[in-house]
């Protein structure tokens, strides 16, 4: 990540010597804002961020581009990129300044991917954490052209748009390398028709085992004899009927 964001601190530093020279106009806001570029020049950005919201805040619309822009810058070198992004905002529509925002907005773009590239590189990755790195890249790489687009002859807005076009390209191609290979997968077979017998061929017969009973005690056996012989008179009786009924519908009378 520290070799990631080494770009956006030299482009922040050739931003803020391009602006701290146009200090604001009222004697006031040009102490505070001294005061505040001072801290900024002394490495102590933390103090330097505070005392730039302090303008914005006070100033509120009118206060001088600078004290945003250099704000911005401040917040960037602590890796605030929220908070530079909050402060140029109202600058990306104010003539004359959107070069300075877009710019900005790139650097703290380029802070987001750096930022989830290293949290897709986490043996426990979210699922979305590549997509969100190409994602800031691709935002830091257009709000980058657009800085170029309105001043092409800005060094510092160049060079970094070259470099994000590389390290856009870099994130893309470790987003590719990252991607679970999709295993080749065949095509199961079909299951196979059940083999149906020759028509000649019988089907086996199929064997059920004789259950065992328990021997019937003299009474039941007494019962079930009684049973067959009554079965055996109600078929004699049905014969003999069924016979005296053909014999008469054989006769004749006349």
């Amino acid at each position: 990540m520290k070799r990631g964001l080494i770009s956006w601190m030299l482009a922040a530093l050739s931003l803020a010597t391009s602006l701290i020279a146009q200090e604001p106009g009222e004697p006031a806001e040009r102490a505070a804002f001294g005061a505040a570029l001072a801290r900024y020049r002394a490495g102590d950005y933390e103090q330097a961020l505070k005392a730039f919201s302090e303008l914005v805040e006070r100033g509120g619309e009118a206060v001088a581009p600078q004290a945003r822009l250099n704000g911005a810058l401040a917040a960037l070198r602590l890796l605030r990129s929220g908070d530079a992004e909050a402060l140029v905002a109202p600058l990306t529509g104010r003539d004359g300044w959107r070069a300075e925002a877009a710019f900005v907005l790139g650097m703290a773009a380029r802070q987001h991917g750096e930022r989830a590239v290293v949290a897709a590189e986490l043996p426990d990755a979210e699922p979305m954490a590549w997509v969100m790195a190409t994602k800031a890249m691709q935002r830091s790489e257009l709000q980058l052209r657009e800085a170029v687009r309105l001043r092409p002859d800005w060094p510092a807005a160049v060079r970094n748009l070259e470099r994000a076009i590389r390290r856009r390209a870099e994130v893309e191609a470790a987003r590719d390398a990252a991607a679970p290979k999709e295993s080749k997968k065949e095509d199961a077979p079909e299951p196979e028709p059940p083999i149906e017998p020759p028509a000649s061929e019988q089907p086996p017969e199929v064997v059920i085992p004789e259950v065992a009973t328990a021997e019937l005690s003299a009474r039941e056996l007494e019962q079930l004899q009684e049973r067959v012989r009554q079965q055996q008179r109600q078929k004699v009786r049905g014969r003999q009927q069924r016979s005296r009924t053909g014999a008469g519908a054989g006769r004749r009378d006349w």
